[in-house]
């Protein structure tokens, strides 16, 4: 009986972390405002899926239609939310941002370190929330075990992308 309230208390705890992971963050007002727009792809991955080989312990993800407004927003955001942090890549064509990789440092609630990703592709605006127990250098590494990483919905196997 001790070990099923010990364990219902990590649940809920975890729960809580993820919940409340993006809260100091300035970037998590886009999430909230587009993330349940019409046209809009909001994911969210559990730490049960992440744990399949990933040292990524929070994913959250937003696809929406490109508009000036949105990049404007986002883009301040970022500079907003990567004060402490870094830029460990950025692609600019005609002197907008086309994609970039941010760490923002390590978050004091859960510990772990936190990313954007962002991508403006064919007129899709792609942006990504991570936390991992991994540093800026392993980056790209994690996202690809992550890109290996299948998940089901409706006994249909899904490949993220």
């Amino acid at each position: 009986m001790k070990y099923k309230i010990l364990i219902l208390l990590c649940m809920t705890q975890m729960i809580a972390l993820g919940a409340f992971a993006q809260n100091h963050l300035k970037i998590k007002t886009v999430f909230d405002e587009y993330g349940k727009q019409d046209g809009s792809v909001l994911v969210q991955l559990s730490t049960d899926i992440l744990s399949q080989g990933s040292k990524i312990t929070l994913y959250k993800s937003l696809i929406m239609d490109e508009s000036d407004r949105k990049n404007q927003q986002i883009l301040q955001a970022i500079e907003v939310d990567i004060q402490n942090g870094t830029k460990i890549s950025e692609l600019k064509k005609d002197g907008k941002v086309e994609s970039g990789m941010y760490y923002l440092g390590i978050n004091k609630s859960s510990g772990t370190n936190e990313y954007i990703l962002y991508k403006n592709k064919s007129r899709k605006i792609t942006l990504v929330y991570l936390q991992g127990d991994f540093p800026p250098q392993q980056l790209e590494y994690e996202l690809q075990k992550l890109k290996d990483l299948f998940i089901y919905v409706n006994n249909k196997r899904l490949k993220l992308q």
